[in-house]
């Protein structure tokens, strides 16, 4: 009965009023539509359990987060330093959990490891990764994040594949004293040093080149 009178009386405001009832029935539609479509969307987008705005995280608590949410964390990280950042880490993800594209146009895989304080990334990590970055996914350069430590191999191993490493120190000096995470690890910004460049002299085409994926900083 209840829906019959509804209907009445949308009927007799059709009726009495048809512009302003078109109207409010459209503005209805679509509000059903976009609350119906958020959640897809923020899935599409990667962004639902991002936070937006500075971010810093205490050791304590990305020792508390699962493996997925610490790809989650670390990807906001990464968007905090300016980067592209997307989460990708699932089964099958051949060593990605996170690709970015730096200011350089570069290419960059990062790989999670979530592990107790005590823990170490072993060397047979370091070679999965080697093994994939370049020819899986095209990536200039991977990095290694974990909340534990890294064996003597993979500190060994790491650089000599272009692989940097971001143990529990670093990752403090990251996280949660804000330094930026290509500072740390010392590699060049090379896009920013060109838009500097481009700016000083009133001409923008030198922001234009694209390192190799060859090129190791």
């Amino acid at each position: 009965m209840v829906a019959f009178a509804g209907v009445a009386g949308l009927w007799r405001a059709a009726q009495q009023w048809p512009v302003r009832t078109g109207l409010m029935l459209t503005v209805v539609a679509l509000a059903l539509g976009l609350k119906a479509g958020w959640p897809t969307a923020r899935r599409w987008f990667g962004r639902s359990e991002l936070p937006a705005g500075l971010v810093r995280y205490s050791l304590a608590h990305l020792d508390g987060l699962d493996p997925q949410a610490f790809e989650l964390a670390v990807c906001s990280l990464l968007r905090r330093d300016g980067l592209a950042a997307e989460h990708v880490g699932r089964a099958g993800d051949k060593g990605a959990d996170v690709l970015v594209v730096d200011r350089s146009r570069r290419r960059v895989v990062v790989q999670c490891k979530r592990l107790r304080p005590d823990r170490r990334v072993g060397d047979q990590d370091v070679q999965r990764v080697n093994g994939t970055y370049r020819h899986d996914h095209g990536a200039h350069f991977a990095v290694i994040v974990t909340t534990g430590g890294f064996t003597s191999a993979a500190r060994a191993s790491g650089p000599r594949y272009g692989i940097h490493l971001v143990d529990r120190d670093a990752l403090e000096r990251w996280a949660d004293l804000g330094e930026p995470l290509y500072g740390i690890l010392q590699i060049a910004d090379q896009g920013a040093k060109r838009r500097r460049w481009a700016l000083g002299s009133g001409w923008a085409g030198g922001v234009t080149s694209v390192s190799s994926p060859q090129h190791r900083p």
